[in-house]
């Protein structure tokens, strides 16, 4: 059981982590001279897009 809480944790922290390394303007800022929604919209692609490459490495990392 420990094991399960302590994976659920380490999830959120790397998907806090993510959000905050992808929000605009931290890292990059996508695409440049545009509107805030549109800003928004690429922002969220774009996580999501890391997140859905990335979360079987780290699952399998975490899982290991």
């Amino acid at each position: 059981m420990y094991v399960y809480i302590m994976f659920h944790i380490f999830m959120l922290l790397y998907v806090v982590i993510l959000f905050t390394l992808l929000t605009p303007g931290v890292l990059v800022s996508l695409p440049p001279r545009s509107s805030k929604l549109t800003t928004a919209f690429t922002h969220g692609l774009v996580f999501a897009a890391v997140f859905h490459f990335t979360y079987k490495l780290i699952r399998n990392t975490l899982y290991a």
